[in-house]
């Protein structure tokens, strides 16, 4: 395996500021690309981004990592940045090459920190390799699409995933196919528009112009591919896992919500504080989904107590 595939400083895309986009070659041969800061830095902290977005969509301030001396990586999905497609993949096949990136990358131990639908990876990935886990970190976070424990509490859009996906899995495919050329297209009024639907607290993140920047770089580099990447991504979400496994062992879990958040609502974050009974929650009354940006410094701060 080509554990070796940083792109050479010529080649690479510097996409924030002090990060490094980079590679590595899995045992399939795939591409899987992360974003890096901190290289010798100690306290190791995995992000996993959110459905329709990617690894860019990072808070763009680097001394906020120094300062808590975090060594960062933030992992696209299959078909997300510049990780290449994966067909059919599970949540499960995911948590399986986290575990490769850590072995190729020396990590025994890191923190978790997983952003909407990357909370329910992160939480597949835990309960799998729940010894490679100090602390999970579950902000705006997804719960399972596809169990019975659920179906009630699932907010309306993502009732109407799992149902395309179940039903008619070509709608879904053609509508995120469609969504990708208005993005490609006629990028500026899709993220305007975007924008007008959003929840105040959101409203205010996304004009912010440095935020702006990276929430639309996640935006391009999650529909690139003619959007076949979330179409998969869609797929792995709303497959049924194991989730009953045993509990997690010396993990800290720590779920943050937003109360204004309607793409993962505090009935679902409910769900989460029953499901993990030791977990801490912190709820922040006026804000929406994109909490993770404007509380950046407490989230790490409170993943390393």
């Amino acid at each position: 395996m080509n554990i070796n595939g940083e792109k050479p400083k010529k080649e690479r895309s510097i996409i924030l500021k002090g990060y490094k986009d980079s590679f590595i070659r899995l045992q399939d041969n795939r591409k899987l690309s992360y974003l890096s800061y901190g290289e010798t830095n100690e306290n190791t902290v995995i992000f996993l981004h959110g459905f329709g977005s990617s690894a860019s969509s990072i808070h763009p301030d680097t001394k906020i990592l120094d300062k808590y001396n975090v060594r960062f990586f933030a992992i696209n999905r299959p078909g997300y940045g510049d990780s290449d497609v994966k067909i059919k993949y599970s949540m499960e096949d995911f948590a399986d090459s986290i575990n490769e990136f850590l072995i190729a990358k020396g990590i025994e131990k890191a923190s978790i920190l997983g952003w909407s639908a990357g909370g329910l990876y992160s939480q597949v990935f835990t309960s799998k390799y729940s010894e490679k886990v100090t602390s999970l970190n579950l902000i705006s976070s997804a719960i399972p699409l596809n169990s019975n424990e659920t179906t009630k509490i699932l907010p309306a859009n993502w009732k109407s995933i799992v149902n395309m996906n179940k039903y008619i899995p070509f709608m879904t495919k053609l509508y995120f196919k469609s969504l990708s050329k208005k993005i490609t297209n006629n990028l500026d009024s899709t993220i305007q528009k975007s924008i007008q639907q959003m929840v105040e607290g959101d409203k205010k993140v996304a004009v912010d112009p440095i935020m702006k920047t990276v929430i639309i770089k996640g935006a391009m580099e999650s529909y690139r591919n003619k959007g076949i990447g979330v179409y998969y991504d869609a797929l792995a979400l709303c497959q049924k896992f194991d989730d009953k496994r045993n509990p997690f062992l010396n993990v800290n879990v720590n779920i943050w919500q937003g109360g204004n958040d309607t793409i993962w609502t505090s009935e679902t974050s409910n769900y989460l504080r029953e499901k993990y009974s030791n977990s801490t929650y912190s709820f922040i009354d006026n804000e929406g989904h994109l909490l993770y940006l404007s509380h950046w410094d407490e989230i790490l701060k409170k993943s390393f107590s």
